[in-house]
């Protein structure tokens, strides 16, 4: 059996553990978000910019979470970091139910900020350990959960607006943390040794390394500030269209809650599900040059927005958008691996996560203040067309140092920051 099988053979069980924890605490409310922003505005006279601060808050805890999940697992192991984090996206989903005014609302936001990040942060970080030949594979398996939140929620969310509040709604989605997250994490680190060993490790690293020893090192590099430029970038981009796709095309476009909205949104999802594993692939084979090209589809995907206006053109949305998008949760990884190394991963993976956090916190807010002033989403889909074409140009000149290439894993040689130390 080759070695790329083997790593799928021994670490399956660990997939789809983490698969269900990434669906139910991540991919359930990330999805939801979308169909609770028309819901709020209308019981509560919320504006678009009021109710994407709730990404805001969200992904701003998520960015200061992240650095720190970072600073965790390099310590301790992602195994308690990991159940930390499910519990408190139930708790957050659960809150919704009080989120009858702005401050509890934003508080909710924040919770699933730190859920989220205390998930993917370990998730990442457990993924890189155990695979080296098929990194970006697992990652994309693993992260189709989030995708597969967005198959589920646009059915789910019209259907029950009808008969429940949008809080009520929330709430009721946070059993899926409490009663299958949780309990399938809690069995699976009880009856499996070997996986509990790998989850519960610290990182490898120089001892008496601060984060801020970390960083000042690696932001040294001219690469070090392309890339993160480039991630802020295109997650503010993603995340605004993400968070504002429903309202876009309800409100600018007169498309049906129930009927176009919700096939559309299912199939973006698909497709998202089918580019997260495809994008993890091509990721393996074309390193940093493969990345570029998704945030440059991502460009195209937003100007494809513009012209909107029956099937064909949203179909053509749709699945350069959803391509896109699928690509986009896996790229951090493979970015930080690739570039940076294994060494104090676990701190390098919490920087660039800030980056990622960052963008998601700046890019929906900013999205809902254009289509306030400008009274659609037009202009901001301009713009952010541009801004995606920009974050593309920023990986051009950065060159992978630990990535081994189809070509050289048949002829057996390491690239140079791979080869083994001389004596």
């Amino acid at each position: 059996m080759s070695t790329a099988k083997q790593e799928i053979a021994h670490n399956w069980p660990l997939m789809v553990v983490a698969f269900l924890l990434v669906f139910f605490a991540f991919g359930v409310p990330t999805y939801s978000l979308p169909f609770m922003y028309g819901a709020a505005m209308e019981e509560f006279g919320w504006s678009n910019t009021e109710v994407n601060l709730l990404s805001t808050a969200k992904f701003l805890i998520g960015a200061v979470a992240a650095l720190g999940m970072g600073i965790l697992i390099d310590r301790v192991g992602g195994r308690w970091t990991v159940l930390v984090g499910a519990a408190a996206g139930g708790a957050a989903m659960a809150l919704f139910l009080f989120a009858t005014n702005l401050p509890v609302y934003y508080l909710a936001g924040a919770m699933l900020g730190f859920s989220a990040s205390s998930i993917v942060a370990a998730m990442k970080v457990i993924v890189a350990r155990l695979f080296s030949v098929n990194q970006g594979l697992a990652m994309g398996i693993v992260l189709t959960a989030t995708s597969f939140g967005g198959v589920v929620m646009p059915w789910v969310w019209p259907a029950m607006l009808e008969i429940m509040n949008w809080r009520e709604i929330m709430a009721l989605l946070s059993v899926g943390p409490f009663l299958v997250a949780v309990p399938a994490w809690l069995i699976f680190m009880a009856t499996s040794k070997r996986m509990r060993e790998v989850v519960s490790a610290p990182s490898a690293a120089r001892s008496g390394t601060t984060i801020w020893q970390h960083f000042r090192s690696i932001s040294r590099q001219r690469a070090f500030w392309l890339i993160a430029t480039g991630i802020f970038l295109v997650s503010a981009v993603d995340q605004a269209l993400m968070q504002n796709y429903v309202n876009f095309l309800r409100i600018d476009k007169g498309m049906d809650l129930r009927g176009t909205i919700s096939w559309a949104g299912s199939l973006l999802a698909i497709i998202g599900v089918l580019a997260k594993v495809g994008s993890g692939w091509f990721f393996d084979r074309f390193s940093i040059r493969g990345i570029a090209f998704f945030y440059f589809l991502l460009a195209i995907s937003i100007f494809l927005g513009l012209p909107v206006a029956g099937l064909a053109t949203l179909l053509a949305f749709i699945v350069v958008r959803g391509i896109a998008h699928g690509g986009l949760i896996v790229d951090v990884p493979i970015l930080t691996k690739h570039f940076f190394g294994m060494e104090r991963i676990g701190m390098t993976m919490g920087i660039m996560a800030v980056c990622v956090n960052l963008g998601f916190a700046v890019g929906p807010p900013v999205f809902g203040w254009f289509a306030d002033t400008y009274g659609n989403f037009s202009v901001g889909l301009a713009v952010y067309g541009c801004v995606a074409a920009v974050a593309t140009l920023t990986l051009l000149p950065i060159t992978p140092r630990y990535w081994v290439s189809p070509a050289q894993r048949e002829a057996g040689k390491l690239p140079a920051a791979m080869q083994p130390a001389t004596p």
